[in-house]
């Protein structure tokens, strides 16, 4: 999810064309890179570390396969996650 939002953000954004158009304004281009760059990070950052974080610590004998899982699928994982957790309330599912 937060792969597809950001491809979307980033071919909409005019300052991602502008580094295709100026490609001679090197510093114009950095900066608009750094820009992209920062935002990407900080869109991962908030959306898909909880969700890590819940996948690792919930499910202890496979980490990295569930670690993986979350990182990819952040939002839909959390949401099935809050769901099993507080809605159906399954006994002994993730005691975090």
């Amino acid at each position: 999810m937060v792969l597809l939002t950001s491809a979307i953000v980033l071919l909409n954004n005019r300052r991602v064309i502008d580094n295709f158009i100026n490609i001679d304004d090197s510093v114009k281009t950095i900066n608009n890179n750094i820009y992209i760059i920062t935002y990407i990070g900080l869109l991962l950052l908030f959306t898909t570390i909880p969700a890590v974080l819940v996948a690792i610590n919930c499910n202890k004998n496979s980490k990295l396969l569930y670690g993986s899982i979350g990182f990819v699928f952040s939002d839909v994982y959390l949401i099935q996650w809050s769901i099993k957790k507080f809605i159906l309330k399954h006994k002994n599912y993730c005691n975090i």
